[in-house]
């Protein structure tokens, strides 16, 4: 009995590129998010705001937890994501008020944010070289027009 080799569909990357760049503060431009996504592997919702570095460095990606309640994301006053849609926002969200996303796209808007290397994993280990990526882990100000 002989088989016959199938032709296999191959695999492409079809995710997001995250490129490596020397850590430190740059001027950026958020073009892009993805989210909020609920992750089961870290059994959290996940938004990711992505940046042009006007450096000309490339794009990098800021990571947000919104919670891990699995029904619905959450922003609590004190999380990450609230600060940095407060200062895109120019104003804190009134009582009911939606937080849209496309604050965080306005062109106008210039910012300024902290890269640094993703070289730990979910298990908090050292990533071997090539898995580090870099991603901005702070917004440190906008300015706006």
């Amino acid at each position: 009995m002989t088989s016959e080799a199938k032709e296999s569909p191959g695999l492409t990357w079809q995710g997001p590129d995250l490129p490596r760049i020397p850590p430190g503060d740059y001027q950026a431009l958020c073009v892009e998010w993805q989210g909020p996504d609920w992750v089961r592997s870290f059994r959290r919702w996940s938004l990711r705001l992505e940046f042009i570095l006007l450096s000309g460095d490339g794009l990098v990606s800021a990571f947000f937890n919104m919670g891990n309640d699995e029904a619905k994301p959450h922003s609590g006053r004190m999380s990450r994501f609230y600060t940095a849609w407060v200062l895109a926002n120019g104003e804190a969200p009134r009582n009911g008020q939606p937080m849209e996303l496309e604050v965080f796209i306005d062109q106008s808007l210039i910012y300024t944010v902290r890269v640094a290397d993703a070289a730990k994993n979910a298990k908090n280990a050292t990533k071997p070289d090539a898995l580090i990526y870099s991603r901005v882990t702070d917004i440190l100000k906008i300015e706006r027009p």
